[in-house]
């Protein structure tokens, strides 16, 4: 089923800023970056490591772009810092329809685009004891882009 902790999503207020802070305080560096339109984040993946499972755990920074975005009314509410934790799986269609049966409610019916050609969908907070939890299909990464 799940196979590593696949990112841990921070917002933030100012991207550049937080990445200089990343970078100069635990020397982690940018590995891909890209504006996600759909939804409405600019976006910076920090690889912490790779995995067993041939993937990767990153630090995900994302910063609003417009201010009806999810992240954007998160951190209205709560301020910079953890949004969520997400989850690698070779199957996010199949994982999220065994945890649904489970009693978990699945955020979106079908996986969307993530990160870096990813499929993802998420699970609700409420179900999940507080916290907002993404499953993460990656795709093959071929070399980093920025």
């Amino acid at each position: 089923m799940l196979t590593r902790i696949d990112h841990i999503g921070i917002a933030c207020f100012d991207l550049d800023k937080t990445v200089e802070f990343y970078r100069a305080t635990y020397g982690f560096e940018v590995f891909h970056s890209e504006v996600n339109e759909e939804q409405g984040v600019r976006e910076a993946m920090l690889k912490i490591n790779s995995t067993d499972d041939g993937g990767a755990s990153y630090l995900q920074l994302l910063e609003p772009t417009r201010e009806d975005s999810t992240v954007a009314k998160w951190l209205a509410k709560n301020g910079e810092g953890v949004h969520h934790i997400a989850f690698g799986t070779a199957d996010v269609d199949a994982d999220a329809a065994a945890i649904k049966d489970k009693g978990v409610r699945v955020l979106y019916e079908e996986p969307r685009r993530g990160s870096m050609g990813s499929r993802i969908t998420f699970l609700h907070p409420k179900d999940c004891h507080g916290v907002l939890t993404e499953l993460v299909t990656s795709a093959a990464v071929e070399s980093p882009e920025h």
